[in-house]
């Protein structure tokens, strides 16, 4: 098993567990009147599944070689899904979405400490490595946006922007994280909580 959790990218092609830094997204701050902020990401990360970004990839290939052969058009993948990756350091001290404009509350020695050991199903933390500039920093799974598969490959695709991936199994613990914690499920009254709760009824 690989113990390296970080390889160089895959020339420009977008991958699953990618890492950029400097990206630019926009996001709609409000809808009445409709107002765009563009927001400068640190760092992202991709979550889209790496089979979709493969075939994505070899479709774009074949109809850049073969312009009339229009076949696999659903093998096409017009965004790919991201989370920014948040300095771990601004991420403690609640300063990591001062960009919006956003102040959020410090976070504990032990609220880190289960961040950090990846033990807080909501977000996930990433080791530094300096040989390929990746920095340490946690990803928030309730921030995820989308962006043009064209616009990473043909404007991020470079070794100014794309500076890293992921490699196996880091990049499918880290997948498998995210769709934990979007699957998970809301109960009015946890299981150990009701045979309590009834009692006290009575």
């Amino acid at each position: 098993m690989n113990n390296t959790p970080y390889e160089l990218p895959d020339g420009n092609r977008p991958c699953q567990g990618a890492i950029y830094r400097g990206i630019t997204i926009t996001l709609t701050m409000s809808a009445n009147p409709v107002e765009l902020k563009q927001w400068d990401l640190l760092y992202a990360v991709i979550l889209s599944q790496e089979c979709d970004l493969l075939q994505d990839h070899e479709h774009r290939q074949t109809e850049k070689e073969q312009p009339k052969n229009k076949t696999n058009v659903d093998k096409l993948l017009p965004t790919v899904l991201i989370c920014p990756g948040y300095p771990a350091a601004d991420f403690r001290e609640g300063k990591h979405l001062e960009a919006l404009g956003i102040s959020i509350e410090r976070k504990s020695s032990d609220q880190y400490k289960l961040v950090k050991m990846n033990r807080d199903p909501r977000y996930h933390f990433l080791a530094a490595w300096p040989q390929l500039q990746v920095a340490e920093m946690v990803v928030d799974f309730k921030h995820f946006f989308t962006i043009e598969t064209e616009l990473l490959r043909d404007k991020y695709g470079t070794p100014d922007y794309y500076i890293a991936r992921l490699t196996c199994p880091y990049r499918e613990h880290l997948s498998h994280r995210f769709t934990s914690y979007l699957g998970r499920i809301g109960l009015p009254l946890d299981h150990h909580c009701i045979g309590s709760e009834s009692k006290s009824e009575t």
